[in-house]
């Protein structure tokens, strides 16, 4: 059966008829439906297919297409019934074929096109698209009019479930021309994924004319996220490690974008695949430190607030006795030297809490230290991480130097133990006379606290004692008896150069049985002092006389005199003489004239009658000069000495 020209081409059947010449005869189309061009649809596959010519003599059929069956390939002249047939066709583009008809030299041709099949294909079938607005084009090979289908689904693995359109339809999509024939492409318009879920969809495109259809799969991303895990085995921003070994760190973190990685130390490693959603986990090298070291890890994406990680290691166990200098330089310390029993505090450094604090010798006491909190002992334990101290008491050494140590033992691992030695030096008497130097006053000093035992520091002496003999290296001077209390004696009978002589008093102190030393002697200094006040010719002044009358006994001049001491200041005054008849009225004024000299040593005492005002007769009278006298010492700071002045009664005119 014959088909009708697909594209209204001309009936020529008039053109192919010819006719050989007479020699070699004649062929053409006979009348029917014979058509120059045969379009044969693609479901006519295998369907014979039939010509009717006209000849005069025996004419033959040819073909150079392999698809194009013809069922035999020379007929005599008798015959007018050609036959051929098409294979099966797949593609979706048309071919064309020709069958060549002769007689002779004589030839007339049929074209031959079989139709390809509706196709609609895809250039791929599955896309991934950002979570973001997006649009793209997907090329599609077809020779088919296309209508566009958007479905949208759940997934399940490969398994998709249709679902409602969304409230608010995500995608959008229309067919469009190509780059050529048989060509097409599909715009897609994807709006961004408010969701922390992937969302999916599918779009059909099929041929209008019949069931022909291709499909895309739509994956969207979920939007962007980059933050610590939420869910899950989790671990917070900060990895503390629990030893200074190996050790392997790991974190989670939810993301669905590239990142950059930056670790601040060179002792963290990234074990971790990245770019994947995963837990990240990194391998933390063995501290050699003693101190806790801390790491960051840095996670960046674009656009995205940094995640930090940090990682903190402790140190390597250790424990340390160190001093200190004034600059915050530390210094390992391997001993202590110590002089007699006071309590010993020795400054240690440890980064680790299992250990304790043990005495290697009996004369060694670890003690606790109550008194001071910033260097916590509880039952010879320190602290985990702290600077404190160890604090022992040391029994008293009556002898030669002796050595010991404390330990610090560690409760799991004896190779971090730590050892201290202790030095205690040999036995020294510490002891002092309270006073070893006196200054003694004739005449207003005679109860002085008595001399007694002390030590250098601590008001008691190192030792215990049998007893203590006093004696005076001058008892014609003074003497000192069993209890320390000193006593003088006359002086006035003493020769004034013994009086300048200092009097040693010494005290013999008898140990106790059992130290190094079996006696100490310890002395006193003491110089007897005396202060007067002494005319011009250096005779002590009692009293004295003013008289206006004669020239010679109108002024005096007193001076101070001091036996082994330097006065270190005197004050001098001078009272005027009441008038006996008027109470409260001077009648006359005694004036004084200081000289500075010798550290006001001397004093110019002049009598002048009257106040300016003429006065009547002065019937004289008495008065007092007085002086007070810093001497320096530490028991008798001042001494007032005074002697009375007589003012003789004016001559009348």
């Amino acid at each position: 059966m014959k088909n009708k020209l697909i594209m209204a081409l001309m009936v020529l059947s008039g053109a192919f008829m010819a006719s050989c010449s007479d020699d070699d005869g004649s062929i053409r189309f006979s009348s029917g439906d014979n058509y120059a061009v045969y379009t044969i649809a693609c479901d006519k596959a295998n369907a014979w297919q039939h010509f009717i010519v006209s000849s005069t003599e025996d004419w033959t059929v040819e073909t150079s297409e392999p698809w194009i069956h013809l069922a035999r390939t020379s007929y005599k002249a008798t015959e007018t019934v050609g036959m051929f047939k098409v294979s099966e066709f797949f593609g979706y583009n048309s071919r064309t074929g020709v069958i060549r008809i002769k007689c002779g030299d004589q030839v007339i041709s049929i074209t031959v096109i079989q139709m390809g099949s509706p196709n609609v294909k895809f250039a791929s079938n599955s896309y991934q698209i950002t979570n973001k607005n997006t649009s793209f084009l997907s090329d599609i090979s077809t020779n088919a009019n296309l209508v566009a289908n958007i479905e949208y689904v759940d997934r399940n693995g490969d398994d998709e479930t249709l679902i409602a359109t969304p409230g608010e339809p995500w995608l959008s999509c229309v067919v469009v021309d190509g780059s050529g024939v048989n060509k097409k492409q599909l715009a897609v318009t994807a709006a961004a994924n408010p969701n922390e879920t992937p969302r999916y969809a599918r779009i059909v495109v099929k041929d209008v004319q019949s069931t022909t259809s291709d499909t895309i799969h739509l994956e969207q991303l979920e939007k962007d996220v980059f933050r610590i895990a939420t869910d899950g085995d989790q671990s917070a921003d900060t990895y503390v490690l629990s030893s200074y070994e190996q050790a392997v760190a790991s974190f989670v973190i939810d993301k669905n974008l590239d990142y950059k990685e930056e670790i601040s130390v060179d002792w963290i490693h990234n074990n971790s695949t990245k770019y994947s959603r995963e837990t990240l986990s990194y391998t933390i090298d063995e501290s050699s430190e003693y101190l806790t070291r801390t790491g960051t890890i840095t996670l960046k994406a674009e656009g995205q607030e940094d995640i930090v990680f940090t990682v903190s290691q402790p140190g390597h166990p250790l424990f340390t006795f160190y001093v200190s200098t004034a600059k915050n330089e530390i210094f390992d310390v391997a001993g202590v030297d110590c002089d007699g029993n006071a309590k010993q505090k020795v400054k240690y450094w440890t980064n680790f809490a299992d250990f304790k604090v043990t005495s290697n010798n009996e004369w060694l006491h670890i003690i606790n230290d109550p008194d001071s909190p910033t260097d916590p002992i509880i039952d010879g334990k320190g602290y985990d991480g702290q600077t404190t101290a160890i604090c022992f008491s040391i029994d008293q050494n009556k002898l030669d130097a002796r050595s010991g140590s404390v330990t610090v033992v560690s409760t799991t691992n004896p190779e971090l133990n730590k050892t201290l030695n202790v030095l205690q030096k040999e036995f020294t008497a510490k002891a002092a006379i309270s006073s070893e130097t006196r200054t003694m006053f004739l005449g207003y000093d005679d109860n002085w606290d008595p001399l007694y035992i002390v030590d250098d520091e601590t008001a008691h002496p190192n030792f215990e004692y049998e007893s203590i003999e006093w004696t005076s290296s001058d008892d014609e001077v003074a003497t000192i008896d069993a209890d320390g209390k000193i006593a003088l004696l006359d002086t006035n009978k003493v020769d004034d150069q013994k009086k300048m002589i200092p009097v040693t008093l010494t005290a013999t102190i008898t140990l106790k049985p059992g130290y190094k030393v079996t006696t100490l002697e310890k002395t006193c200094k003491l110089t007897v002092a005396a202060v007067a006040l002494v005319s011009k010719d250096n005779q002590e002044i009692k009293s004295y006389e003013l008289d206006t009358n004669d020239e010679q006994l109108i002024d005096t001049m007193l001076t101070i005199r001091a036996t082994n001491f330097e006065v270190q200041g005197a004050t001098w005054s001078v009272k005027s003489i009441p008038d006996p008849k008027e109470p409260g009225k001077f009648v006359n004024i005694i004036k004084t004239n200081t000289v500075e000299l010798d550290t006001k040593k001397r004093c110019i005492i002049e009598a002048v009658y009257g106040d300016g005002i003429e006065t009547p007769l002065n019937p004289g009278g008495t008065t007092t000069a007085s002086v007070e006298i810093q001497t320096g010492n530490d028991k008798l700071e001042k001494i007032t000495l005074t002697t009375v002045a007589t003012v003789v009664p004016q001559n009348p005119l």
